[in-house]
């Protein structure tokens, strides 16, 4: 069971900042068949992303122990719905939904 719940946490702390920059991320609208194709292409101006690792709390590029463990801990404290520090099953399939649309399959034993 914690080797469960242990790789279901290890999967959010990847799958959430994952989802978040895709969410975030830019996309152009698909061109109308009827308009004519520009020459050469317009680049539209670089747009600023949010930071890929949002865990790297001084901005340095590493994700250091302490602060992968702080994204750790602001990540159970998401899932911890009624803040008793402890996650059930119903606040953990709550989050799954959250972050990835669904509950995910337990474990085969």
């Amino acid at each position: 069971m914690k080797a469960a719940i242990r790789a279901v946490l290890m999967l959010a702390i990847v799958a959430v900042p994952v989802v978040i920059w895709a969410q975030t991320t830019p996309t152009a609208p698909p061109a109308a068949a009827t308009q004519p194709v520009p020459a050469t292409p317009v680049m539209p101006p670089p747009t600023p992303r949010e930071d890929p690792l949002p865990m790297d709390l001084d901005g340095d590029g590493v994700v250091t122990a302490a602060e992968h463990a702080a994204g750790a801990r602001a990540l159970f404290e998401h899932m911890d719905l009624n803040h008793d520090e402890r996650v059930t099953r119903e606040e953990m399939i709550t989050f799954q939904r959250q972050i990835l649309g669904a509950a995910l399959a337990p474990p085969r034993p």
